[in-house]
């Protein structure tokens, strides 16, 4: 492998899961909603307003974790859909049913029986949202760094002499 191809290979790996954090970190900073929670008095709380302390607490365990995931779990799949392009959507729906149960599942853990359904399924889909969003721009920006490989057409061997007839 060449210089370039490492270096080629560590953006894949290191780029989108950054790009997506620094992506929650400017909606959390210039959104009104969430720029004003407070982390010592949300921290623990079974909210949005939780979640987002336990980001701004734990952000950088978040995105080594990202990064390790990134290279032995996304990494590997990544480069079956690059040999085979129609396996991108089996990948995508996967994703798409892991996000929602795994949303539903924590969603469901931190849930106050007291505070309502209503509660829970707003939680579960805030959580499945975030996910979502991440593994979109992820999967987003590995297909940009690997454009023309997705689009590489195969060629037509054309030989001089005539088929034997």
């Amino acid at each position: 492998m060449s210089i370039g191809g490492i270096f080629k290979r560590f953006i894949k790996i290191v780029l989108p899961p950054v790009f997506s954090f620094w992506s929650f970190a400017v909606f959390i900073k210039f959104t009104p909603f969430f720029h004003h929670v407070d982390v010592a008095t949300y921290a623990g709380d079974d909210s949005v307003y939780g979640l987002i302390s336990y980001y701004k607490i734990f952000a950088p365990f978040q995105i080594a974790i990202a990064i390790l995931t990134q290279w032995l779990v996304v990494m590997p799949i990544w480069d079956k859909v690059i040999v085979k392009r129609t396996r991108a959507a089996g990948v995508f729906i996967v994703i798409v049913l892991i996000c929602f149960l795994a949303a539903f599942g924590i969603a469901y853990v931190i849930w106050d029986k007291t505070t309502g359904v209503q509660h829970l399924t707003d939680t579960w889909l805030f959580m499945a949202t975030v996910q979502l969003f991440y593994w979109i721009m992820n999967f987003l920006l590995l297909t940009i760094i690997d454009w023309k490989t997705l689009n590489h057409k195969k060629t037509e061997i054309t030989t001089d002499t005539e088929p034997e007839k």
